[in-house]
């Protein structure tokens, strides 16, 4: 029998992605320990990294088999858990009980740079009036985070730890107050856990999101002026609520979820990857497709204009899905 090695990726991703909820039903596997496939997203630069060593040699299709068994194995614990189940199994359950010290100050730089990392925990982050910062919150020892702070720039991480952050017990929870009249570059890296940002009034230049095994919703429908998104998600669930002002960007999903909710009268265009297990319902919302691109019609003289594109690995878009996106 001979096998095609352009299907047999394909093969070994669905497999797997369909053989993680069936042995969950039969208590082979715990939920506990589906949790973690999320953390083996590693393994999909080494794959890569073996393809490129072995691209020259019939083993070169080997690469190609640990990224997809990868995804599948993380398609296959989002399919039994859910990403919200998936990401609190993988940080832990422990709650985050003692408060820590509240820290201010301010940013009054031309553009002033927020850089957010948190491992292991909850985000709720706005944005008031002013030109100050503001953060409270509780963790497992009343510590906090560490925060490095100027006239310029805001960074904000959890404690250092000697165990990998997939590993991690217990919970952080921060709240966040950043300056909505400062022009301001955000850049948030949430790995494991769950996050709410709204940002009424901000004036953003970037905004960018890196999630790993987590869940976010993003409300920008207040916001005063944004220029372009970067949001990088892997294992994770992404709901987006867009302004009513004309911005750029990019959306990559690897193995999540995207909720996208467009308020009315925003023109959008849209353009979509090519991988064959990931879904986008852009038609159903009178979007037309040109090729790669869906666009509503007359977007080229729409007043506000909003230019995604919108790409897929194992995951699924929605547009203005009847739940909303809150």
């Amino acid at each position: 029998m001979h096998v095609r090695r352009g299907f047999l990726g394909w093969g070994v991703f669905l497999i797997l992605a369909g053989a993680v909820p069936l042995l969950v039903r039969s208590g082979t596997i715990s939920e506990d320990q589906v949790g973690r496939l999320w953390s083996l997203w590693p393994l999909i630069l080494i794959g890569i990294g073996i393809g490129l060593i072995l691209s020259r040699t019939r083993f070169d299709f080997v690469g190609g088999l640990v990224v997809a068994a990868t995804l599948g194995l993380m398609a296959g614990g989002l399919l039994s858990s859910g990403v919200d189940r998936l990401s609190t199994s993988a940080c832990g359950s422990d709650s985050a009980s003692v408060a820590f010290p509240a820290q201010d100050g301010t940013l009054t730089g031309e553009t002033g740079s927020v850089d957010l990392a948190l491992n292991c925990g909850d985000l709720t982050m706005t944005a008031a009036a002013g030109s100050e910062w503001h953060i409270e919150g509780s963790d497992r020892n009343g510590i906090g985070p560490e925060v490095e702070a100027d006239a310029d720039s805001l960074r904000i991480k959890s404690q250092d730890d000697d165990e990998p952050w997939w590993v991690l017990g217990t919970r952080e929870s921060w709240r966040i107050e950043v300056p909505a009249d400062e022009r301001l570059e955000v850049d948030l890296e949430l790995n494991a856990g769950s996050s709410t940002v709204t940002l009424p009034g901000a004036r953003l230049d970037t905004l960018d999101l890196v999630l790993n095994a987590g869940s976010t919703r993003i409300d920008l429908t207040s916001i005063a002026a944004i220029g372009g998104v970067d949001f990088t998600l892997n294992a994770g669930s992404l709901n987006l609520s867009l302004p009513a002002v004309s911005m750029t960007g990019t959306i990559q999903a690897n193995a999540g979820a995207v909720k996208l909710c467009a308020q009315p009268g925003v023109a959008l265009r849209l353009e979509t990857g090519e991988s064959i297990v990931a879904s986008y319902d852009y038609a159903e919302e009178g979007l037309v497709q040109d090729g790669s691109v869906w666009s509503t019609p007359g977007f080229e003289s729409a007043e506000v204009k909003i230019d995604l594109r919108t790409r897929a690995n194992a995951g699924s878009f929605t547009l203005n899905p009847e739940g909303g996106c809150g």
